[in-house]
């Protein structure tokens, strides 16, 4: 049974979301493919996203040649704990209380990277860290064994597809699996710069200015 399904995803590349967390088979065909350097673009709770290996150089660089993006662009990485973000990247005061409220969520947290990662991930020094509430996201974690990419679904400088179908079109056969999540036009990541001591935030998203303000507040008390 499970050959059979692995077989067939070969040829099948939109599986529904649902089908993924149900079948184990599907799952491990995912991880299978990413652990391999292939690309698979699934939903995230807030839109859709490219993943490939975060760790791995032919991964990225597939990745960023499927987006057409350059590779001084920062790209930022999935965790699946607390633990792993706390080894990624030195967190201030700030960064701290944006995890403990935040995290897991829609929230990119830019730090200063602690440990050596390829070019694309830390051009600059620093790491963009994203700890989802996908289970998908988490699942995908989970069994590839590998830390995954944390960007959009798209090409770069272009609008953000909403649905699967449209992603497809885009990236076609760079992609090996697309996973379908339905509709997806919520709003994108805040995306928040704490690699200093002030903060800034870069991009307004799922989680307001003001909440940002109201949680970080407790921290100059």
């Amino acid at each position: 049974m499970i050959t059979a399904v692995m077989n067939r995803i070969r040829f099948d590349k939109i599986i529904p979301v649902a089908e993924l967390l149900r079948e184990k088979a599907v799952l491990l065909k995912a991880a299978e493919i990413l652990r391999s350097d292939g690309l698979v673009v699934a939903p995230t709770e807030t839109r859709y996203g490219l993943l490939s290996r975060a760790d791995s150089q032919g991964a990225l660089e597939r990745m960023l040649k499927a987006k057409g993006r350059p590779e001084d662009m920062a790209v930022a990485v999935f965790f699946d704990s607390r633990e792993a973000i706390f080894a990624a990247g030195e967190l201030s005061s700030a960064a701290m209380n944006l995890v403990d409220n935040f995290l897991p969520g829609p929230l990119t947290l830019i730090l200063n990277a602690t440990s050596k990662w390829p070019t694309p991930i830390t051009p600059r020094g620093k790491i963009g860290i994203r700890y989802s509430t996908s289970p998908l996201i988490a699942s995908l974690l989970r069994e590839s064994r590998v830390p995954l990419t944390a960007t959009s679904a798209n090409f770069s400088g272009q609008k953000n597809n909403q649905q699967v179908e449209d992603i497809r079109a885009e990236l076609g056969d760079q992609v090996s699996l697309y996973v379908d999540g339905g509709l997806l036009n919520g709003p994108l990541s805040t995306v928040i710069d704490c690699s200093s001591n002030e903060y800034k935030i870069l991009r307004e998203g799922a989680i307001t200015a003001a909440q940002i303000e109201s949680a970080l507040q407790e921290v100059e008390k």
